[in-house]
C-alpha cells in the first residue's frame, strides 16, 4: 500500500543565511571566515550551510558550524585557532624547546597562542572553580583574536613605540565589539557589521560604538602581558617593550543624597509599557508591571556598603559554591535602659540591662570556594541596621533565594537596566554603576569616618582613599588651614 502522508516541509532558510556573508575580514592577507550556503547537490541530498576558513583565497578548513550565534562564537573559536597554529612551530622542527631565540625568530602570533593556553586554567571537579587561569578567558580570547588581525605576521623585533603608535591610531574609531566587527548585533543576531548597537525593548538609545585609546591601551595590556610571560618563559633572549598611551582620567561623579534618590524612586516605579496589537484597543498603550523592582534592591545595597557590582548581584542567602553569600542571623545583646520604680510613694529612676535579641546581616563578599583576587578585595563585613531589615524581608517574607534577583535567578548583570533608568531620568553617561561605589565611599568621608575603618569595609586601600576621596572630609588638612589662615604668634608682653 502506498504512503500518501504527506513529507514534512523543509524549514526555509532566513534571508541572512541564504547569502555568502564574511566574518573577520581584515583586509591584510589574514585568513577570515566564509559563510558557504546551504544547497542541494547533484545527488539529491541537502547540503546544510556551514563556516568555511578561507585563507590565500582558498577554502582550506571546515569549521563544521551552521547557522547562528553561537555557532558563530564557535566558528570565531576555530578561527583564532587555526591562526594561531600557522606559526606555532612544531617540536621536531624546532630540535626541541628551542628557548633563547632572537626577537626576530619568534613571532607574536607564536606568544599570544602559548599565553591564551595558559590562562585557560583547569577546573575542579568538586568546586567548579576555574584553577590558574582569568575569571573571563572567553573575552581574552575575543581581544587576542582582534590583535592577531594586526600583530600576527609579526616578529617581537617590530614591538617599539612606533608600531604600538599605529596598532592605537587603527584601532581608535574602528566598532569597539568584536562580534559587532564581525557581523553580530548586541543581542548575538547576525546584522551588518555596522558597529551599531541595535536598540531593544525600552534600551536607551545607543550612539555607535567606537574604540577609544583606552580600549586599545586594554588590548595592548594583553599583549605586553602575553610578551612578559614568553620573556620569563626564556623563549626570547632580547627585551622587548610595549609602549602604551596615557591612561584616561579616572571616574569621580558622585551622587547627591537627591540624585540618588530620584535614581531609587525611578527604579522601583519603572513598568513596562505594552502596545495592543489586536481587537478594539489596537494600537492602545498599556502601562504593565514593575519591572525595576530589582534594580532597585542592587541599588540600595550598593549604596549602603560601597560593594562593587559583582558581589551584589550574584549574592545569595544560601551558602553555595561560586556566590558570594548575605548571612542572616541573630544574636542577642544587652541593652541599658530606663525603668521608673515607687518606693514609699516617691519614683525613682535607674538603668538596667536588658538582653536583646538583634537581627544581623553579614556580607561575605568572595565567592565561597573561589580566591580573592589579588586587585579586588573583598572583606566580609556587616550590614548596616537600616539595610538588615530589608535583607530580612526580602528573604523570609517575599522569599528571594538571591538578594537581587529576577524570576528566582540572579540578574547576573545590572548594566543595561541601571544605563536605561539614568538616561530615562536626563542622568548623563558620566554616571554608571560604579558611581554607587564612588558615592558611598564620598558619603562616608563627608560623614567624617575614620579613613582606615572606611577603607577595611569597602575594601579599598587607605591610599586609595587619601589620594581620591581625602578632599572630601571635613578634617583634610584642617590643621594646615588653620595654621596658614591664622594672624601668627602673638607677641610677648
Amino acid at each position: 500500500m502506498q504512503d500518501d502522508a504527506p513529507k514534512p516541509k523543509r524549514a526555509r532558510p532566513s534571508r541572512a543565511a541564504s547569502k555568502p556573508r564574511t566574518l573577520g575580514k581584515s583586509g591584510r592577507g589574514a585568513p577570515y571566515l566564509w559563510w558557504r550556503p546551504g544547497r542541494s547537490d547533484a545527488d539529491g541530498v541537502d547540503r546544510s550551510g556551514v563556516w568555511w576558513i578561507v585563507h590565500r583565497g582558498k577554502q582550506v578548513r571546515s569549521t563544521r558550524s551552521g547557522y547562528g550565534p553561537d555557532e558563530e562564537r564557535r566558528a570565531l573559536q576555530a578561527l583564532i585557532d587555526y591562526t594561531a597554529s600557522l606559526h606555532v612551530i612544531a617540536p621536531e622542527e624546532m630540535g626541541g624547546a628551542r628557548k633563547n631565540r632572537p626577537a626576530s625568530e619568534v613571532l607574536i602570533a607564536e606568544v599570544l597562542d602559548r599565553y591564551v593556553t595558559a590562562k585557560k586554567g583547569r577546573l575542579d571537579p568538586k568546586t567548579g572553580e576555574t584553577k590558574g587561569g582569568v575569571a573571563r578567558h572567553n573575552e581574552l580570547a575575543q581581544r587576542v583574536e582582534t590583535i592577531l588581525g594586526w600583530w600576527g605576521t609579526r616578529t617581537l623585533e617590530e614591538v617599539d613605540s612606533a608600531t604600538c603608535a599605529a596598532y592605537v591610531a587603527s584601532r581608535v574609531g574602528s566598532p569597539w565589539k568584536t562580534h559587532l566587527r564581525a557581523g553580530l548585533d548586541r543581542n548575538g543576531d547576525p546584522r551588518p557589521g555596522d558597529g551599531k548597537a541595535k536598540r531593544r525593548g525600552h534600551s536607551k538609545p545607543t550612539k555607535q560604538r567606537v574604540v577609544t585609546e583606552g580600549g586599545a591601551r586594554r588590548e595592548l595590556e594583553d599583549l605586553r602581558a602575553a610578551i612578559n610571560a614568553a620573556i620569563a618563559d626564556g623563549l626570547t633572549r632580547d627585551t622587548v617593550r610595549v609602549t602604551l598611551p596615557e591612561k584616561g582620567q579616572e571616574r569621580d561623579r558622585w551622587l547627591t543624597k537627591a540624585e540618588a534618590a530620584r535614581i531609587l524612586r525611578g527604579a522601583w516605579r519603572k513598568a513596562e509599557v505594552q502596545t495592543v496589537h489586536r481587537g478594539a484597543r489596537k494600537g492602545e498603550r498599556v502601562v504593565g508591571r514593575r519591572v525595576g523592582k530589582h534594580l532597585a534592591r542592587f541599588v540600595l545595597v550598593a549604596l549602603r556598603t560601597g560593594t562593587r557590582s559583582g558581589p551584589v548581584c550574584n549574592a545569595s542567602f544560601e551558602k553555595v559554591i561560586g556566590k558570594p553569600w548575605m548571612e542572616l542571623t541573630t544574636e542577642t545583646t544587652v541593652e541599658e535602659r530606663i525603668e521608673s520604680v515607687t518606693v514609699d510613694g516617691a519614683v525613682y529612676e535607674r538603668k538596667v540591662q536588658v538582653p536583646v535579641i538583634k537581627r544581623v546581616a553579614i556580607f561575605h563578599r568572595k565567592a565561597v570556594g573561589r580566591k580573592e583576587a589579588d586587585n579586588k578585595r573583598a572583606p566580609t563585613v556587616r550590614m548596616p541596621d537600616s539595610l538588615v531589615a530589608h535583607l530580612w524581608r526580602w528573604r523570609h517574607k517575599l522569599g528571594q533565594t538571591y538578594v537581587v534577583e529576577w524570576n528566582g535567578q540572579p540578574v547576573g548583570s545590572t548594566k543595561r537596566s541601571f544605563a536605561n533608568v539614568c538616561f530615562e531620568l536626563g542622568f548623563g553617561d558620566d554616571v554608571v554603576r560604579h558611581s554607587l561605589r564612588h558615592t558611598a565611599v564620598t558619603w562616608g568621608m563627608q560623614e567624617g569616618v575614620d579613613i582606615w575603618e572606611l577603607a577595611g569595609y569597602v575594601g579599598m586601600t587607605v591610599e586609595m582613599i587619601e589620594r581620591r576621596y581625602g578632599h572630601h572630609s571635613p578634617k583634610h588638612m584642617e590643621g594646615a588651614r588653620a595654621a596658614l589662615g591664622g594672624r601668627g604668634r602673638k607677641r610677648a608682653a
